[in-house]
């Protein structure tokens, strides 16, 4: 809050914090994921890993190989029957394809479902196919014969097929290519017709096609891989955000049940414009208990002094918080109220706010006044009593402006008002000496001090004033208490008093000093004959 003060209920809809079931925390990304030089992860379950979660993009591409490409080997066929005719060796290769198309349609099968039946029999199953295609293509190219120029085009073309387009579920795929090469080139050397202008062509071309076939292929398995990690990295961090946003609001949640709920007075203020975004139901009944408050609250119409609101938002911010410090506010019915703040800078809804705890001590506050009172005043007249006359003193002396005169003391000694109570009773020298002070008090000005010193002695203090004013102040008093007729219930009594003045026309620093020189100047006011003044000055 601010150095602020709550008033009615909600002032924003604002939350005060978070609330909702907490989703379970995503596994912590593993900081080991390695991807070896040849694309694919360094560790087997990590890999099977990356293809489980990618058979979505995966699976496709296995369903088209097996569909497409077993039908297309078994369209060759006619090709087959064209050049072979029905001898026995058209018949091998008619079922050696048709083992082909069962197995692409297994394979066609495994690419169709939703995820991969097992890893590791798919990938045994690709890696198979592959190498049986190329396999039933070296025995077509046995039983064909012929010219090694023609036969090494389609081998291109398989060699290309597989680099780019399977994909690579083992590493030993990466080597199908090579090896299919070496097996063409026995293939080749034992069985076609070749020249050496062939031989030269050839080496560069597959030479060519295994180099960049590889490369292709550890190129998309890295890239793929990379993404997929990426991707993972992103579904981890959007997970912890989530987790840490849900955890947020659960604590958000509590935290705005704890507000409302707490007994005691809690208040939420903006900083910037001291309104005030939520208070709890014990700060309502605290302000405004006949829920007189509507629309927009601001704090600073419940202070009593608004320089108070001021000290404490600059202690505020200068040390991020303030405990048990007292302060005086109004209700809305403008009764006045005591209350203990403790206040807590933070931010809310983006905003610099603060949040303000109360107890209420205006009971305790009005019995220290009463035993203050008590303390302080003399329970006969109503004065000052030494106590309080002391404190007055200290309290003027720290607000003395610096070089000012003062202060000046009367001390006063009623003369002879032992006989008063030796004649007429205690209850009767009681009487003259309420009056006494009522008499005094309406002859002095606002802000000297009138104090019973204890029995018949007062003073009075003069804060500001020189020893010539002093004196003159005695004299008044004085001739006014010798004229005055003090009505009792035993008759009219008469009274003299015995002044000394003390004071000096430059600053002092101790009020003992003129104390000791005003009792000084009494006693030879008495000496001389009492009702009369004596001055004692510096």
């Amino acid at each position: 809050m601010d150095a602020s003060l709550p008033c009615g209920q909600r002032s924003s809809p604002s939350r005060m914090t978070d609330a909702k079931p907490q989703t379970p925390s995503p596994a912590a990304p593993q900081t080991d994921w390695r991807i070896g030089r040849d694309g694919l992860f360094v560790d087997a379950a990590q890999e099977q890993a990356f293809i489980r979660d990618e058979w979505g993009v995966i699976g496709p591409r296995v369903r088209q190989i097996g569909l497409y490409g077993s039908l297309a080997f078994l369209a060759a066929t006619f090709t087959d029957l064209t050049v072979l005719g029905t001898n026995w060796a058209y018949w091998g290769l008619l079922a050696a394809r048709f083992g082909i198309l069962g197995w692409g349609l297994w394979l066609a099968r495994a690419g169709k479902a939703v995820s991969v039946p097992s890893v590791r029999r798919v990938a045994n199953a690709l890696l198979g196919f592959e190498l049986a295609i190329m396999l039933l293509f070296l025995l077509v190219v046995l039983a064909y014969g012929g010219s090694a120029d023609y036969h090494s085009i389609t081998a291109l073309a398989l060699i290309f097929a597989g680099y780019a387009y399977v994909p690579v579920l083992r590493r030993e795929a990466l080597w199908v290519g090579g090896l299919f090469t070496l097996l063409f080139a026995l293939v080749v050397g034992s069985a076609l017709h070749f020249d050496a202008k062939y031989v030269n062509i050839a080496v560069v071309l597959f030479g060519f096609a295994n180099v960049a076939g590889w490369q292709i292929a550890v190129a998309v398995s890295r890239g793929s891989r990379e993404a997929w990690l990426d991707r993972r990295r992103l579904q981890l961090e959007a997970a912890a955000a989530q987790e840490a946003r849900d955890r947020a609001e659960e604590s958000e949640d509590n935290l705005e049940r704890l507000f409302d709920a707490a007994p005691m007075p809690l208040v939420l203020v903006r900083l910037a414009d001291a309104r005030v975004l939520r208070f709890n139901a014990a700060a309502k009944t605290l302000i405004d208990p006949g829920n007189a408050l509507q629309g927009t609250i601001f704090t600073t119409d419940f202070y009593e002094n608004p320089a108070q609101r001021t000290q404490l938002l600059q202690r505020l911010r200068a040390e991020g918080a303030v405990r048990q410090v007292e302060v005086r506010l109004k209700t809305v019915g403008g009764a006045a109220i005591d209350v203990l703040f403790s206040m807590r800078l933070l931010r809310f809804a983006g905003e610099e706010c603060v949040i303000t705890g109360m107890a209420e001590i205006s009971a305790q506050k009005a019995l220290e006044r009463q035993l203050r009172v008590l303390a302080y005043t003399d329970p006969l007249t109503g004065l000052q009593n030494r106590r309080g006359f002391f404190a007055q003193v200290e309290q003027a002396m720290a607000h003395a402006v610096a070089g000012a005169p003062g202060p000046c003391v009367i001390l006063i000694d009623l003369d002879h008002f032992k006989l008063i109570n030796d004649r007429h009773g205690h209850p009767v020298g009681d009487e003259v000496l309420v009056q006494f002070a009522q008499v005094v008090l309406s002859l002095l000005r606002e802000g000297d001090v009138f104090a019973r010193m204890g029995g018949e002695e007062f003073c009075i203090l003069l804060p500001h004033a020189r020893a010539e004013q002093a004196l003159e102040v005695a004299e008044r008093v004085r001739e006014f208490v010798a004229a005055h007729p003090f009505q009792t219930t035993a008759g009219v009594v008469r009274l003299s008093l015995s002044l000394g003045v003390a004071g000096c026309d430059a600053p002092i620093q101790s009020i003992d000093a003129v104390l000791s020189m005003a009792d000084q100047a009494m006693y030879r006011a008495k000496q001389g004959g009492r009702n009369r003044t004596a001055v004692h000055c510096l």
